[in-house]
């Protein structure tokens, strides 16, 4: 997926970063590092080249140095942003810059107050790109280090420190700050854990049959989508066992709906306990159920199959009391590549079963 796919929820502002950043959508949570990220680091270009520019002209060559290899430093940084995925390693450099950067403005702004503000964005910056627990560690590790680069002797450092009140509101306000971004980022971090949360909810209920809880017609369509498309890889069969329920229409209507309700639920159960963990059984429609094996042969799946049936026939059936007989017709096919659809094996499946019907019910039939 692309840039594109952002479209729908974030402002043109957003969207752009994300574009400049990585060119495949990215989960919630490395987003919003990542818009972070990219705008420190475009920052960082845009300065960096600005003040090489000024002080090449003012003569101090030195500097001049300096801002060429920030400003390559922060290209480096983006064209890794590009590349990954996961941007951690660059997050740590980023925030490993601004500390170095809040640190030397203290410093500076023992001569020259201006320069301290720039302290004032070291929290902002080192929570929207470390998170909440590495953002709060940082941040109150610098300002420990603020304070001690603050009030230093002249003996130590070469310019008279800050006065008691600078001090005093320095601390007061950056505690407010830092805590005020620190409630921020976790109200941000909960609220995006919630709608992740209700976004797999939503998304595992749009793949489950409600009745059953077994997988959809949907769900099964992806993976035998999912398995063709491995099989043309591996060359390895899967099989397909379509299965119904004998006379359920007679069922439902002798014993009522919510019987065959409780049918339906006991023999998805049955059939689940029956198969692998990596096979997928499904309910297909009504009384119908769809088996996907993977990597099984007709042998193999003929097994399964009987395995089945026969757990079906010997299983008492019970509903207020009342025992009922139910058994299953299964008609199976697998598929081997080559010209074979998806479509096409559902078919042969279907006419196997169709076949196991007019032959007498309660069998399993392969189809040819």
């Amino acid at each position: 997926m692309t840039g594109k796919d952002y479209n729908l929820t974030d402002s043109f502002f957003i969207r752009t970063l994300l574009r400049i950043g990585s060119p495949s959508l990215l989960a919630p949570d490395e987003r919003r590092k990542r818009v972070s990220a990219v705008f420190v680091v475009l920052v960082s270009i845009l300065i960096t080249s600005t003040f090489s520019v000024y002080h090449l002209f003012s003569g101090h060559y030195q500097v001049v140095a300096m801002d060429s290899l920030g400003f390559v430093v922060a290209l480096y940084g983006l064209r890794y942003l590009r590349r990954h995925e996961n941007g951690d390693s660059i997050y740590l450099g980023i925030g490993f810059g601004v500390f170095v950067l809040c640190s030397t403005t203290t410093i500076i702004g023992r001569t020259e107050i201006s320069y301290f503000f720039w302290s004032f964005m070291l929290p902002p910056v080192l929570f929207s790109i470390l998170g909440d627990r590495r953002g709060m560690i940082a941040s109150l590790f610098f300002f420990c280090l603020s304070l001690i680069l603050m009030t230093l002797p002249e003996t130590v450092l070469p310019s008279p420190p800050y006065s008691t009140h600078i001090v005093a509101r320095y601390s007061v306000i950056y505690v407010v700050l830092t805590l005020s971004v620190y409630y921020y980022e976790t109200s941000h971090q909960m609220l995006i854990r919630y709608i992740q949360r209700e976004k797999d909810r939503f998304e595992s209920a749009s793949k489950r049959d409600p009745l059953t809880g077994l997988a959809n017609r949907r769900d099964i369509s992806e993976r035998m989508e999912n398995e063709r498309e491995r099989q043309a890889r591996s060359g390895r069969p899967f099989a397909l066992i379509l299965g119904d329920i004998d006379n359920f229409k007679q069922l439902n209507d002798t014993h009522g709906h919510d019987c065959g309700d409780d049918v339906l639920k006991r023999v998805a159960g049955l059939m689940k306990n029956q198969v692998r963990g990596i096979d997928c059984p499904s309910r297909w429609g009504g009384e119908e159920f769809l088996i996907l094996l993977v990597e099984s042969d007709r042998e193999g799946a003929y097994t399964v199959a009987g395995r089945i049936r026969e757990k079906i026939q010997n299983t008492d059936f019970t509903f207020k009391k009342e025992k009922m007989a139910v058994t299953m017709t299964f008609g199976l096919s697998v598929f081997n590549g080559g010209d074979d659809t998806v479509e096409k094996c559902i078919k042969r499946a279907d006419q196997a079963l169709y076949d196991g019907k007019h032959q007498g019910k309660n069998r399993v039939v392969v189809a040819d």
